[in-house]
Formats: C-alpha cells, sequence, structure tokens
C-alpha cells in the first residue's frame, strides 16, 4: 500500500513541480550572425546576474532567485552565446508547467548593445516551439507597466494582456500585466 501511495504522489508531484525540460545543445543563424544556443546551468549564474545588471542597471534577481530557478527540473534556460566573442548576448528562462499545460516565462533579457536585432523574438519562439514540440496550450509572462518596448515584442509575436497584478514588483511597486499566448497544437 505505501508503495502504490509513493508512486501516486512522486506521479502527483511530478504533475505539479514538473517533469525535467530535455533540451540539446545547438548552433544557430539569426540575421547572418552565428550563435550557440545552450542549455543554462547553476554555473552560469554569475554570467545572468551581469547581463541583468547591464540591462537594468541593478540586478532585479539575485543569486539565490536564479539558483531556485535553476534547480528545477522543469525549468529551461536558454543562453544565446555570440559566435565570435563567445560572449552571453541573451538569456530566456521558462517553467513548464505540466498540471497547467503552460509555459511560463520566468526570465528574459538581451544586452542593451545586442537589442533590436531579433534575438529576443528568436529566445521567445525557441521556447515556443519546444512548448508546442511538448504539448503544451499556453505561454505566459508579467510584464512591467512602463516597459512598453517588451510589451509591444510580447503583443507583435501574439500575446494578449489578461489582468493587472498592482504593485507586482518589489522594488518600486510598479504594477504588472499578465500575458498570455495561445499556443496552436502542432499538427493542426
Amino acid at each position: 500500500m505505501f508503495k502504490k501511495f509513493s508512486r501516486w504522489f512522486a506521479g502527483f508531484l511530478d504533475d505539479v513541480n514538473g517533469k525535467p525540460v530535455h533540451y540539446q545543445d545547438h548552433n544557430v543563424v539569426i540575421n547572418r550572425q552565428r550563435y550557440r544556443l545552450v542549455r543554462g546551468q547553476l554555473l552560469d549564474i554569475p554570467q545572468l546576474l551581469e547581463v541583468e545588471k547591464e540591462i537594468y542597471g541593478r540586478t532585479p534577481w539575485n543569486k539565490m532567485a536564479f539558483k531556485i530557478d535553476l534547480s528545477r527540473p522543469n525549468t529551461l534556460y536558454l543562453l544565446l552565446i555570440d559566435g565570435d566573442s563567445k560572449q552571453l548576448v541573451g538569456f530566456i528562462g521558462a517553467a513548464f508547467n505540466a498540471y497547467t499545460q503552460d509555459v511560463h516565462i520566468t526570465n528574459f533579457g538581451v544586452l542593451p548593445a545586442w537589442q533590436h536585432q531579433g534575438l529576443g523574438t528568436f529566445l521567445l519562439s525557441e521556447i515556443e516551439r519546444k512548448a508546442q514540440a511538448d504539448h503544451f496550450v499556453s505561454m505566459s509572462l508579467e510584464v512591467r507597466r512602463s516597459n512598453r518596448q517588451a510589451q509591444r515584442l510580447y503583443r507583435e509575436i501574439g500575446f494578449h494582456q489578461t489582468q493587472t497584478r498592482a504593485r507586482y514588483y518589489r522594488d518600486n511597486g510598479e504594477d504588472a500585466f499578465d500575458m498570455l499566448k495561445k499556443l496552436e497544437r502542432e499538427g493542426k
């Protein structure tokens, strides 16, 4: 009886926490520039913090927040590495929730010098491709009310606002917009 319960409970936790997300590193070309797309690991946290600092002038996420997110089996971080300089130029983190069938973008950024070159769109589309291949039905995220540039990007690729979260961001009490994109089923 206990073994049966243990197997059921482990399966239940897999559905809640998510099953491990598999991803194969590979080379990509975006606007005739070569990049390496790799799965993020705990040892990448210092670089992720540096990217955030360069984007925001501070680090919205601390080392522990990245460690927790990267340690979840159902979270996938993709790092975009420039093929020439070997520099991390952008990243995206996404939690694949099997229970809700939603892929939630947890963190996302592209270095300012590399923005407006299609890299952010590429990272989002790569997560979407993985989500569709794994039969998820939606993608979701939060975005600052003041971040109109990101909102425009998200709308261009099919996200729409679902609600406003008052005083969501702890650093300054700014509101967040929840955004959602319904995914097409592969083969339909």
